[in-house]
């Protein structure tokens, strides 16, 4: 492997298929990624710890208070952030540590710590990110349209990222994120 102890930004609207490219790069062990703490209920199959950490709105607030997070926004209701210390723990023990996060979450990381790679990752097109925003099941129409909107909305910010991949094939995508971090072999 090439660089170590790297912070690794990984944003992308609703649907772009962020989750199941870390999914595949975290089996990596050299690779850490974050768990991030939001104020919504856990979809089906969602395990507290694991896709997130649940926590009541009362409890992230204070949290934000404590200064615990490196950043933290509010997205379609629901505040979502990212613990600052697994940061500071996987690049103190030389792994790379991938922070699966919004936008606006983003630009807040990028800010703070500019050394951080930071990866966009789109849909091929609109009809595409749409299909997957339905075939996930979890939202109703309502929630899918206003996911969409926002993935609009967020596609404008990929041009502050240092590297846009679009996410057509996954096995491809991840290849080359790897290929970007120097993972491959």
């Amino acid at each position: 492997m090439g660089k170590k102890g790297r912070l690794v930004i990984i944003s992308g609207p609703s649907g772009s298929g962020k989750t199941s490219i870390c999914k595949k790069l975290t089996k990596n062990p050299e690779i850490r990624q974050s768990v991030s703490y939001t104020t919504r209920e856990p979809r089906e199959g969602e395990r507290n710890g694991i896709e997130y950490c649940f926590i009541e709105r009362s409890e992230f607030e204070k949290l934000i208070r404590e200064g615990k997070f490196i950043e933290y926004a509010e997205y379609c209701g629901y505040l979502y952030g990212t613990p600052v210390e697994p940061i500071r723990e996987a690049i103190d023990n030389e792994k790379v540590f991938i922070l699966v996060i919004d936008v606006m979450g983003a630009l807040q990381v990028m800010d703070k710590m500019s050394e951080a790679i930071s990866i966009f990752i789109k849909a091929p097109d609109d009809k595409t990110l749409k299909l997957r925003l339905k075939k996930r099941l979890t939202d109703d129409d309502a929630a899918i349209n206003e996911r969409f909107m926002v993935a609009k909305e967020e596609m404008e910010y990929s041009k502050y990222y240092d590297y846009c991949v679009i996410n057509d094939n996954l096995d491809d995508a991840v290849k080359e994120i790897e290929g970007i971090l120097e993972l491959s072999d």
